[in-house]
């Protein structure tokens, strides 16, 4: 028999918190942030690209800060309390919260490979000779914190697939021989 779930373990609340967390750690709102692509960084002069690299690296430090406290406290206790749930608890039945973890783990994965490239790009014009240190900086601190946050993600859905999947039905079956297995599944 399974246990239910405490009230942040249910399916809906898990599912919630993986969707939340793109948001959370997304680009502080306001009218002179702009999304940044390796095209976008170097502009057609030299005062333009030492322009838009200063609002990069400004903007890139302006979301570590905003990333930090909320999104790793919320993945800390919900990493908490699935840990603490008592055995035989179905915290994720319809894999819901699973599916949308997988995809917050992509989003990241996303903004990490899009800080990689753009952090190429500025090694090729010039590298910190050219655009400072600082945007280097600031674009390996996000990184590893976008990579946390990927590693957070993994670990959760991998505790939630594999209480789950523990506690699935069973055939009740063994078997001898993997020729046995094979046989079994192969038969009606």
């Amino acid at each position: 028999m399974a246990i239910s779930p405490s009230p942040l373990l249910d399916s809906d609340a898990i599912h919630s918190v993986g969707r939340i967390l793109p948001w959370l750690a997304e680009i502080p709102n306001g009218p002179d942030r702009v999304r940044f692509t390796p095209d976008s960084v170097l502009r057609p002069s030299k005062r333009q690209t030492r322009k838009a690299v200063a609002e990069l690296e400004r903007n890139l430090g302006e979301r570590c800060k905003s990333i930090d406290p909320a999104v790793f406290t919320m993945m800390d206790k919900l990493r908490a309390e699935v840990e603490a749930a008592p055995p035989g608890t179905v915290m994720d039945a319809h894999g819901a919260g699973v599916r949308t973890f997988e995809k917050a783990e992509e989003y990241f994965r996303g903004e990490c490979h899009q800080l990689r490239a753009i952090g190429d790009v500025l090694e090729r014009s010039g590298g910190q000779g050219e655009h400072g240190e600082g945007i280097f900086h600031e674009l390996g601190r996000l990184e590893g914190l976008l990579s946390q946050i990927v590693q957070r993600c993994q670990d959760i859905r991998w505790l939630l697939m594999i209480n789950d999947g523990a506690l699935a039905p069973t055939t009740g079956k063994t078997f001898a021989s993997g020729a046995e297995l094979v046989s079994s599944l192969t038969s009606d």
